[in-house]
């Protein structure tokens, strides 16, 4: 504890050093999906690849795109992004530069900088350092050859300290402002689960028997579908099914979509405290010239003895289709049954 609080003190040194601090702070500024590097420009020409492989995960939409994107800021610049929402400030011991002397001066006390030399620290957090709603990473190591192995290792523990903190303002954002209520009650009285539905979103088919309900958006076209499955069970959890239950559903209830081959990946996992088979890749609709990414949770709830298939869809040509599945993606976290409610 010690330690902490010292590391917090000593971050105020990099204030002063970047311009000086100010008791009211401006609302922090990001374009999204962008997080700002700050590093020596000799550290960053060695790293960046490895501080690539760790933040810009890839995701096909068909065409490429990441989930984040680094935007290596120069010391010209610097003022101009003291006040960005995401940024990571990146050195070693060694580094000599502007960026190297503010984080040297954060470890200048010897137990972090022992810590440091150890390999036991190497990675430090701030929030509201220079902006309201900052969130600022500090990797630092022993050398770069060091710091290249934590950055390695340590890739997903990185990636969502960004992503946790992306996902919280997703949902107070957009889900806490901006849901139909009277959907979300209507859904648990006649189904006994429920979902926070977006504003814009309509329910485009309901089969209750089915088991199959469909809410849509359009400009652009993004839609999200519950299927339940009474007396399933775990053994449903597998892409096989998977994919052949999608294909059934596209083919019955739109026109013909079905999964492509390409780039499909899926994975055994957790879903809100739940076995689960998440399942992404692209959809595709030869008949209609139609196609884009998917997502797909299919659980086993062990309380309602039922299988639930979550699936989230995007038709957005010419557009990024990642803020729209992130947001989907929000709205499907928010799912809750009967036996969740009852219990909370």
């Amino acid at each position: 504890m010690k330690v902490l609080k010292r590391i917090l003190v000593l971050i105020g040194i990099g204030i002063i050093f970047l311009g000086g601090s100010c008791s009211i702070k401006p609302r922090g500024w990001w374009s999204e999906s962008v997080i700002g590097v700050m590093a020596d420009s000799t550290d960053w020409e060695i790293i960046q690849g490895d501080l690539r492989r760790a933040y810009e995960k890839v995701i096909r939409t068909p065409q490429i795109e990441n989930t984040y994107n680094l935007k290596y800021i120069t010391t010209q610049d610097f003022d101009r992004y003291t006040e960005f929402r995401y940024l990571i400030l990146l050195s070693t011991l060694e580094s000599q530069g502007k960026v190297g002397k503010i984080v040297n001066r954060v470890v200048e006390d010897p137990e972090i900088r022992a810590g440091v030399e150890s390999g036991e620290y190497y990675v430090f957090t701030q929030r509201n350092q220079w902006a309201k709603d900052q969130l600022m990473t500090i990797l630092i190591g022993k050398d770069i050859p060091a710091l290249r192995e934590k950055l390695e290792t340590n890739q997903e523990f990185l990636y969502n300290i960004f992503e946790t903190d992306f996902k919280e303002r997703l949902k107070d954002e957009l889900l806490e402002r901006r849901f139909h209520k009277e959907i979300e009650k209507e859904l648990m009285i006649s189904y006994g689960w429920s979902l926070k539905v977006h504003k814009g979103y309509f329910l485009a088919q309901e089969f209750p028997k089915n088991g199959f309900l469909w809410f849509r958006r359009m400009y652009p076209e993004r839609w999200v579908f519950v299927r339940w499955i009474d007396g399933g069970n775990e053994e449903l959890l597998n892409a096989q099914w998977i994919v052949g239950e999608r294909n059934r559903i596209g083919a019955q209830y739109y026109d013909g979509d079905e999964v492509v081959n390409q780039y499909l990946y899926s994975y055994r996992s957790s879903f809100l405290g739940r076995t689960a088979q998440v399942t992404t890749g692209l959809w595709e609709n030869d008949a209609k010239i139609k196609g884009g990414p998917f997502k797909n949770y299919t659980f086993y709830d062990p309380l309602s003895r039922r299988v639930y298939m979550i699936d989230l869809a995007v038709h957005a040509p010419e557009k990024d289709k990642i803020p729209y599945l992130r947001r989907m993606d929000t709205m499907a976290e928010t799912f809750i049954t009967i036996f969740d409610k009852e219990s909370g």
